[in-house]
């Protein structure tokens, strides 16, 4: 919206001649709400606590990680519903960074399968193949489980 005041010495313009003064004042508050309304809505978008700095990459050497998570399993950190997880029953086969958005965090988190498949507690069609655990400071943090229907 573009509203234009001009005047000639004590004049209005032609186009303002007659109308109420109390035009111009709402204009200027539309004006004044709508610049409000437009930083307000940028105030409510959460600053994240930890940006990632793309100059320093905490992209670590997948050996070491696994070796990392294998210690935590020798810990007994491993567990799914309840059973412990021993280091000769998985086959760690895949490490990966997950970039959390509205954290701007990166999380590492190892997948391994199961040298064989474990018993769902209460379900007799699905099995646990795979398990993938969250990995924070050399201690496993998350424990998910990826269950397959027979």
């Amino acid at each position: 919206m573009n509203a234009c005041v001009s005047t000639v010495g004590n004049h209005p313009s032609p186009a303002l001649q007659g109308r109420p003064a109390s035009l111009l004042q709402a204009v200027f508050a539309v004006l004044l709400l709508s610049a409000t309304a437009i930083e307000s809505a940028r105030a409510s978008v959460p600053v994240p606590k930890h940006l990632i700095d793309p100059g320093l990459p905490r992209i670590e050497d997948p050996g070491k990680l696994v070796d990392r998570f294998l210690q935590a399993v020798d810990r007994g950190e491993l567990t799914v519903f309840g059973q412990t997880i021993a280091r000769a029953m998985i086959v760690p086969v895949r490490v990966e960074y997950v970039y959390e958005l509205a954290g701007r965090a990166m999380r590492i988190k190892i997948y391994s399968n199961l040298n064989a498949p474990l018993p769902v507690p209460g379900q007799d069609d699905c099995r646990i193949l795979g398990v993938s655990a969250v990995m924070e400071d050399g201690s496993i943090t998350e424990i998910e489980s990826h269950v397959w229907m027979k």
